[in-house]
């Protein structure tokens, strides 16, 4: 270490200059310049990695700066050399110089490849433009999606509102059923007096409910029947030749199954009127059944359903209007019940009035209402009205 300091027997290196004034300027300047620039570079360096911590590369631009910092200092000792011969700290500075300097080579060499990839100005227009389509592609997808979030929420919400009206319209359906069972379980005093006619009709009212939902349901998806086929499948069964003793005829109308339900109610509870007969009568009778909608554009459209039946032996056509001249004998009346039923609890079931007329050799049933009714979405009244009414019917005697 003492021989870095030693120099005394070494000459200054103006000598070697001959004290030339403009000569020893000119060295001492120039190496005071080149000193100077080799400052100030690694501090701009430094600065600028102390500011950008995500740059690549930070050992190699470290290196790059320690590199010029011990060039600018063996030049400022160059100055001191030309008075002072202090030749041995130089060439200890020299040799750190170098060896940085080798450093520094061999981490640029190892690097090239990485600096090959760096992409040029053209092709950081590329680069950008590419970037630009992706962000529109990833912009017009966030908006189809945007797009399809909202179909998609739209439909959730028609969904659970179709939901919801089909919950209604079953608790809405299960209690019409409830108040139309309840109704026909309580008939009036005939109960003690025909207890197995009572037992048999109750069977046969309810089996024609559930026939009317079967026949709504075979429908599938729609959930609707017409009603001639509601008729024709509460009729037909109770007859030997239903072809030529029933005979249907109407628009083209679809019920839901409350509808359904009235319809065979009433359909069942007339033919099985007629099927209780003697077999003559049975063979002989004949049924004519037609609906038709009237149209009321300042409110509400009605449906009106007329069922017309003849059971004299010797009349073989259906008269066209009732009063119409005919031999034979004038039908057997309804009983207090069925009465009841089919004026009073299935109109009010359905907002409609039903209405019974007998003359001779003819029975006309008209049962009118508003065609809204005949669908499952229909209100019902109110519970004490309902239960008012059902009262009465047990009431009957």
């Amino acid at each position: 270490m003492n021989a870095l300091f030693e120099y005394e027997q070494y000459m200054p290196h103006g000598m070697c200059l001959l004290w030339e004034p403009w000569l020893v300027l000119l060295w001492s300047g120039s190496d005071l310049m080149i000193f100077t620039a080799y400052m100030a570079i690694p501090l701009a360096i430094i600065m600028v990695l102390r500011k950008r911590p995500d740059l690549a590369h930070r050992g190699l631009v470290t290196l790059f700066a320690g590199f010029i910092l011990l060039c600018g200092v063996t030049h400022a000792l160059s100055i001191v050399t030309l008075w002072t011969p202090i030749y041995p700290l130089v060439g200890a500075v020299k040799l750190a110089t170098g060896l940085i300097s080798l450093a520094t080579a061999v981490v640029l060499f190892r690097l090239i490849p990485a600096f090959i990839r760096i992409p040029t100005p053209d092709r950081h227009e590329e680069v950008i433009a590419q970037l630009e389509t992706t962000l529109a592609d990833l912009s017009r997808t966030r908006d189809e999606l945007e797009t399809r979030v909202k179909s998609r929420t739209a439909e959730l919400d028609r969904a659970n509102q179709q939901l919801r009206f089909t919950a209604r319209d079953a608790v809405q359906r299960s209690r019409n059923l409830i108040q139309m069972v309840s109704s026909l379980t309580r008939p009036g005093a005939e109960v003690n007096d025909y207890p197995a006619i009572f037992l048999s009709e109750l069977r046969g009212r309810i089996n024609a409910l559930a026939i009317a939902t079967s026949t709504v349901m075979e429908q599938g998806e729609n959930s609707r029947a017409s009603v001639d086929r509601v008729i024709r499948r509460q009729v037909e069964p109770l007859f030997a030749k239903p072809a030529q003793q029933l005979m249907t005829q109407g628009a083209e109308v679809a019920v839901g199954a409350q509808g359904a339900q009235q319809i065979s109610l009433v359909a069942w509870e007339l033919a099985s009127r007629i099927a209780q007969k003697g077999r003559n009568e049975q063979k002989t009778a004949r049924i004519a059944v037609k609906w038709w909608i009237s149209r009321n554009p300042g409110g509400a459209d009605r449906f009106t359903l007329e069922w017309r039946e003849t059971t004299a032996t010797q009349v073989e056509a259906v008269p066209s209007v009732p009063g119409d001249e005919a031999t034979g004998r004038t039908p057997d009346p309804l009983d207090d019940f069925s009465e009841t039923l089919l004026t009073r609890i299935i109109p009010h079931l359905l907002d409609g009035q039903g209405r019974i007329d007998v003359a001779p050799s003819t029975f006309v049933y008209q049962l009118a209402c508003p065609l809204s009714a005949l669908d499952n979405s229909r209100e019902t009244p109110s519970e004490k009205h309902d239960e008012e009414l059902l009262g009465g019917a047990a009431a009957v005697n």
